[in-house]
């Protein structure tokens, strides 16, 4: 299949834009449009990205996030979740008038903002040199053992562990505070991320206006100098907005949709109520536990009730929106 399209985000335009063979295949990376917004698409051959090798899947990963890091040079994007693909022109084209007012809110809302992600470690033992005169049980613990030398106890040595312990616990957690605190002045959103090994104290990714970036960045600056290096920040952006709004697109097969209008009876106007009417019937004459229906056919009812149930909820092609939850300090 080869008339397929990879969906790469959203714009807000009405006139369609061409953005040269930087896709992936190095296909030509342009625009589908529908009133005032448009998706930022290739065309290529149809691939499900659960299925293929892990050299490909990265190359094309690189490749996503190229043309959207390209596109925000001029425009306002909300990119859509890596990997997803659509059938044909048709189905772009559905995604973008059945969503339309979740996009346009969305673009709006994303209008001139920026990503930037902001991940600080901490040098331990720097920290260690210092904390016993930010910390009085561990100096007083501390003491206690050196006092004592080679007669402090193993039970002495370990309530300094425990209390060294839990006074970097604390640090940490003051730390993460401060860097929250100073930060999120200059932004509209922030998101914070589970760190990812021990020396990381904070993670976390800063929605803002364009024209705070260099603000922002002073901040961090003045973090690192009131921290006196006992961390190191790295800033990475600006990237799109991937933490506040991801698109997620979703279609339901439309030879499933067919299967299931006909195993349930319906013609016309499919409703909630027929729906719901029809799999009552169904299910009662099915389940093995009433009439001798076999587990099999149970399950096929359900399926295609769950099939037809999303159908009248959202339609055969609908969008969705993902947010990154939040971790708490």
């Amino acid at each position: 299949m080869t008339d397929a399209f990879y969906f790469y985000g959203c714009i807000k335009s009405g006139q369609e834009q061409d953005f040269g063979p930087i896709g992936i295949g190095g296909a030509v990376v342009k625009t589908m449009i529908a009133r005032d917004i448009a998706a930022v698409v290739s065309a290529g051959p149809f691939m499900l990205y659960d299925s293929l090798e892990k050299e490909k899947t990265i190359k094309d990963l690189v490749t996503h996030q190229f043309v959207i890091e390209q596109v925000m040079k001029q425009w306002t994007i909300v990119p859509v979740k890596f990997g997803t693909m659509v059938e044909s022109e048709e189905q772009v084209r559905a995604f973008l008038h059945e969503g339309y007012d979740l996009l346009s809110g969305e673009l709006s809302r994303m209008e001139g903002k920026i990503e930037i992600d902001v991940v600080a470690r901490w040098e331990l033992p720097k920290v260690l040199v210092t904390l016993p005169r930010r910390n009085a049980e561990v100096l007083a613990k501390q003491q206690e053992v050196a006092r004592k030398g080679a007669l402090a106890g193993v039970e002495e040595k370990i309530a300094l562990g425990k209390a060294i312990e839990q006074a970097l616990a604390a640090e940490k957690a003051r730390y993460r505070q401060d860097i929250l605190h100073a930060l999120q002045q200059l932004a509209a959103d922030v998101r914070l991320h589970p760190p990812a090994s021990e020396d990381m104290i904070f993670n976390g990714s800063f929605l803002l206006d364009r024209r705070d970036e260099a603000a922002f960045a002073g901040a961090v600056d003045m973090l690192d100098r009131d921290f006196e290096n006992m961390l190191n920040f790295r800033i990475v952006g600006p990237l799109p907005v991937y933490s506040f709004a991801t698109l997620v697109l979703e279609s339901i097969d439309a030879g499933e949709f067919e299967q299931a209008r006909r195993l349930f009876g319906l013609e016309g106007e499919i409703t909630e109520k027929a729906v719901r009417d029809a799999y009552h019937r169904l299910a009662q004459r099915a389940h093995p536990d009433t009439n001798g229906g076999r587990v099999g056919d149970f399950h096929l009812v359900h399926t295609a009730y769950q099939t037809l149930k999303d159908y009248v909820e959202k339609g055969l092609v609908h969008v969705g929106l993902y947010r990154w939850e939040s971790e708490t300090v």
